[in-house]
């Protein structure tokens, strides 16, 4: 399961969603101001920070 916030993370919600179909949760994940400028998001329970959108969705395509 990927989990996102959709104010903080950076993240396109919609490429995302294309990636990892059905297993995507878009909502507060409780880490609002503290990775300001980078890409994050909780991969399989576990809270995943990268420089890039595109590092951040390579991430999410090896834990599919």
């Amino acid at each position: 399961m990927i989990r996102v916030c959709p104010n903080c993370t950076d993240v396109d919600i919609d490429k995302l969603e294309e990636l990892v179909p059905g297993n995507l949760e878009v909502e507060c994940i409780g880490e609002c101001g503290q990775h300001e400028g980078k890409f994050f998001g909780y991969i399989n329970d576990e809270l995943v920070i990268k420089e890039t959108e595109e590092e951040f969705f390579e991430e999410v395509k090896k834990a599919k």
